[in-house]
């Protein structure tokens, strides 16, 4: 049987066309019969009544979403870690979202052995999540393996939040196995990544990433992303980077001559 779920203004629609359908009604496309869907009740300003794990899975996706949400909100009692365990291997991915941000904010880690596979899912917003909850909770080395594999991820956001993951590792700064595939990657175009890629150089703090990030002072592609490159150059405090920064005081740019000048008031 397929599984049919309910929106706020009543309409049933099968999940397969969920999305389709939510973007003709946005375009006033499409007209639907309100219905009534049986569903737990809510009370209004506290707590929804607390659910068993057959209850919640018998919910349709929102009101699922809307049971994990209060958990974060109000705290686990009952059934609820069996649930946020559960929501986990949903079909839907928003009800695996929710519980994964649940994790996150209540910062329960015996949900790590169902968590790290999801940072191979098919969905990003999964992966990032579940990204999000090794940052936080993971401590086993053995994770800086697939950490740098999400380096080179689709989606920006899991590729940001690798790199800031990979600094939680102090043996990576010692062996700096990965350390040339970050060097390699300030072909990086997206600005936050290639935020996050230089200051996991400077983390490094290995000398040979120097002359590459100067490099890249050269070519970037707006006065941002070359001020963020003159910052984590002036970090360093390095000669190579305090000749760069004076050199920089001439520049045509307003924002990077005042940017430069104050750096190496800063630093230097």
């Amino acid at each position: 049987m397929r599984r049919i779920e309910v929106f706020p203004f009543g309409a049933i629609v099968f999940r397969p066309y969920r999305n389709y359908v939510i973007r003709l009604i946005a375009a006033g496309l499409f007209c639907l019969q309100i219905t009534v869907c049986k569903s737990a009740p809510q009370s209004i300003g506290g707590p929804p009544p607390k659910l068993t794990v057959e209850q919640f899975m018998l919910q349709d996706w929102q009101r699922q979403v809307e049971y994990l949400e209060s958990i974060g909100k109000f705290g686990r009692s009952g059934d609820d870690d069996k649930i946020i365990g559960a929501a986990l291997t949903d079909d839907d991915s928003a009800v695996v979202v929710a519980s994964l941000q649940v994790i996150l904010k209540l910062e329960r880690d015996e949900h790590l052995p169902q968590v790290l596979p999801l940072l191979k899912h098919d969905d990003a917003m999964i992966r990032w999540h579940a990204l999000l909850i090794v940052e936080r909770l993971a401590s086993d080395q053995r994770l800086i393996t697939e950490v740098a594999r999400l380096m080179s991820d689709k989606e920006w956001l899991v590729r940001e939040a690798a790199y800031r993951t990979l600094r939680k590792y102090s043996s990576e700064r010692k062996t700096k196995t990965y350390f040339y595939t970050v060097l390699l990657n300030l072909k990086e175009r997206n600005t936050s990544v290639v935020v996050e890629i230089y200051r996991t150089l400077v983390w490094y703090d290995d000398e040979s990433a120097w002359p590459y990030v100067i490099k890249r002072s050269y070519h970037c592609k707006s006065a941002s992303e070359l001020i963020l490159v003159m910052r984590e150059l002036a970090r360093t405090k390095t000669r190579e980077a305090q000749v760069r920064l004076k050199t920089l005081t001439r520049s045509q740019s307003v924002i990077v001559r005042q940017e430069a000048n104050e750096l190496l008031r800063e630093y230097y």
